[in-house]
């Protein structure tokens, strides 16, 4: 029985907390000393197994961080001066530690009476406390980032897993040997496993291309897909786990959601495991057989057979006949190889197809007739390749070319391929220069003001004709830059094409930013008077753009003046001219999304350029041909869909070729790519308030 109950029985409760105290005081007495003991003991021993690991792991990093400078890695000298800035404090770090650590030793009054050191994952908090370290950790050693992303998104595709085989993973790693110079360890190899050496390959290490563009391609998936957003919802989850329950069940359900995260997003990205690889495109040109499995051809009356779908080997074939190829053909495949191929593997098909082999059979003759007329094809694709279609090439693929004609074509055709070479150079120059505009025509004298040089210029200071042409030598300077790539698989409105969109995306941008200026400029005024008189301005511009077949511009002003917030402005309508109505009316029907734009395609096609037409045109164009028709016909490329694309993209290219006689006006420029603006939530509460609903003309300023 409780000492407490039975004092309680007896009526002596007021024992009861004397009785208590009494022990009390015992116990804190007798155990006072022995627990000062005990937490200086255990308190000291942590402290100094904290510095202890602390140190090793400091040491632990100088070492890897020096392994790391001491292999052969990529690094300029910024980064090579912030790694030993990091080791230097590093090392100031360890000698206070070991300072620290040999004054514990000899302490007699603990130093921390309460220690909550977290010992767990000592890598990423030593990482996450020397922030630049980790940083450049990223930035160089990517290789372990890349594991862990293929072991979270995907072990590998079907077709090619079956297809690597254990002899050709040892002609790869045979072909990376002989491009060391390791010939005797090939020859090792040849007779220990009785595989003999293929070479089929460029002349870089095939082995290394495969890992370098793995590690390009994870990181590039990795940097979308661990957005903002994705970070802190795994955050979030993980302080979540953490609160509730510690045990390892929970790390491993935590682990599941975060992966399970990323591969959502990825779907969401287009990036999802869906994504097809075509496993025909690695095999030899000369060794595909000539079957309807790998080419299609379009039911047509026509002589000519039509392809229709086929293999990429197949399609190089036609390419390079030896009759000879339609230019339509030619001119189609080296505009939209980049939607089912790379640069990489097309100069690859080109090399094997160079490389005629000789039938079993065949008359030494007739074999060099036939090499010789396939070797000029395949020159002349190059040639076509280079002048016209092959821009900002990699140094790398330049490199590659350049010893395929020096080498190879120069063997038999050393007049091409002086003048392969002379192209190549003359890519390289252009390449990334600017292109310099020369005048067809006189240009006009630019209709400047007298405050043209002021600080304070005003773009209402300047005609509404000079703005007309400022705009539109600003949009066509943009719309000039648009390559075919760009406008390839719907590269501007996905994420892991974006990159390669970028003046789709500026001309984009240029649109949108000019309506939602015309729109905010409109409504800077509360008085209707002025917003009318605003409105005029606009619309007289819109005129001169339509002048001058400024359709861009043109349909952008008419946006902003469309725009849910200008749209129900009825008495500022009111208030312009019957001849401003008029034109607005005019150029709206003109201009209208009916019938995809029917009125607008009949006058930009009777129109003389030089011209900016609207681009949305072409871009809705391209949606349609991408929702509306699959990339793949049972497996084969579909060639008609690029036949389509072809058109549209020609056809855009057709109005960049003529430049526009205007003299640029720096100061006029610069105001117009610098246009602010309010957001559209914004502008429609100032469009409420300066003529709310239901309201009448006495009643608005």
């Amino acid at each position: 029985m409780d000492p407490r109950d039975f004092l309680k029985k007896l009526g002596k409760d007021d024992l009861i907390q004397k009785w208590h105290q009494s022990k009390s005081n015992k116990s804190t007495i007798l155990n006072e000393n022995q627990k000062e003991k005990t937490i200086y003991s255990q308190e000291k021993k942590k402290k100094l197994i904290g510095l202890r690991r602390k140190l090793d792991r400091n040491r632990q990093i100088r070492y890897n961080v020096k392994q790391m400078n001491g292999n052969d890695i990529e690094m300029t000298e910024t980064i090579k001066s912030q790694f030993n800035e990091e080791l230097i404090k590093i090392e100031h770090e360890e000698i206070n530690d070991f300072t620290e650590f040999y004054k514990l030793k000899g302490a007699k009054i603990p130093l921390v009476k309460n220690p909550n050191i977290d010992r767990s994952a000592w890598r990423t908090q030593i990482l996450n406390k020397h922030k630049k370290i980790r940083m450049l950790r990223e930035q160089i050693n990517p290789i372990n980032r890349c594991e862990s992303f293929v072991k979270i998104y995907q072990p590998g595709i079907k077709q090619v897993v079956e297809k690597l085989t254990n002899e050709e993973i040892l002609q790869l790693i045979m072909h990376h040997m002989i491009v060391l110079g390791y010939q005797k360890a090939v020859e090792a190899i040849e007779e220990e496993t009785n595989v003999k050496y293929q070479p089929k390959y460029l002349h870089d290490s095939r082995l290394h291309s495969i890992l370098r563009n793995s590690i390009k391609r994870s990181e590039k998936l990795w940097d979308l897909t661990l957005t903002n957003e994705v970070e802190d919802d795994q955050q979030e989850n993980n302080n979540n786990n953490n609160n509730e329950n510690k045990d390892q069940k929970n790390e491993t359900s935590t682990e599941q959601n975060r992966e399970n995260m990323i591969v959502e997003h990825l779907i969401k990205l287009g990036l999802g495991q869906e994504e097809e690889e075509d496993a025909e495109e690695y095999a030899n040109m000369w060794e595909e057989p000539n079957t309807e499995k790998y080419i299609l051809y379009l039911d047509d009356e026509s002589d000519k057979k039509k392809i229709k779908a086929a293999t990429l080997n197949k399609l190089i074939g036609v390419l390079t006949e030896e009759s000879g190829v339609d230019s339509g053909y030619l001119h189609t495949f080296l505009l939209t190889y980049l939607s089912f191929t790379t640069s990489e593997r097309l100069l690859t098909k080109l090399i094997q197809r160079f490389h005629v082999p000789r039938p079993k059979g065949i008359n030494e003759d007739v074999y060099k007739q036939k090499k010789r007329k396939v070797n000029i094809r395949v020159a002349n694709v190059i040639k076509n390749w280079v002048d016209k279609y092959l821009t900002n090439p990699d140094k790398k693929l330049l490199q590659y070319l350049r010893e395929f004609i020096s080498q190879d074509i120069a063997e038999g055709l050393p007049t091409v391929s002086d003048q392969l070479l002379q192209k190549i150079k003359n890519l390289e120059k252009r390449s990334g220069q600017e292109e310099i505009v020369k005048f067809i025509e006189k240009p006009p004298q630019p209709i400047v003001p007298k405050n043209i040089f002021s600080p304070e210029l005003n773009l209402y200071d300047v005609a509404e004709e000079e703005i007309a042409r400022q705009l539109t030598l600003l949009d066509h300077n943009i719309y000039n830059k648009i390559r075919p790539a760009e406008l390839l698989n719907l590269a501007w409105s996905k994420a892991k094409y974006r990159h390669r969109a970028q003046n789709v995306l500026a001309f984009i941008h240029r649109f949108n930013t000019l309506s939602s200026w015309i729109a905010t400029e409109v409504l800077k005024h509360d008085r209707v008077r002025k917003r009318a008189t605003t409105v005029n301005y606009f619309v007289t511009i819109a005129q001169h753009l339509r002048n001058i077949n400024n359709f861009n511009s043109l349909i952008s002003i008419f946006s902003g003046l469309n725009s849910s917030a200008i749209h129900r402005l009825k008495f500022t309508f009111q208030e312009c001219g019957t001849r401003i109505l008029e034109l607005k009316q005019n150029f709206q029907t003109e201009m209208s999304s009916e019938q995809s734009y029917k009125r607008y395609r009949q006058i930009l096609h009777g129109a003389n350029p030089p011209c900016v037409p609207y681009l949305g045109v072409y871009l809705t164009d391209l949606t349609f041909i991408e929702d509306g028709n699959p990339n793949k016909i049972d497996g084969l490329i579909n060639f008609s869909k690029r036949k389509l694309v072809y058109a549209v993209i020609e056809e855009i290219q057709r109005y960049q070729s003529k430049p526009y006689s205007f003299q640029p006006v720096h100061q006029i420029q610069t105001r117009l790519e610098k246009l602010s603006f309010d957001d559209q939530s914004i502008l429609y509460k100032k469009s409420l308030q300066y003529e709310p609903r239901k309201s009448k003309r006495e009643d608005i300023k």
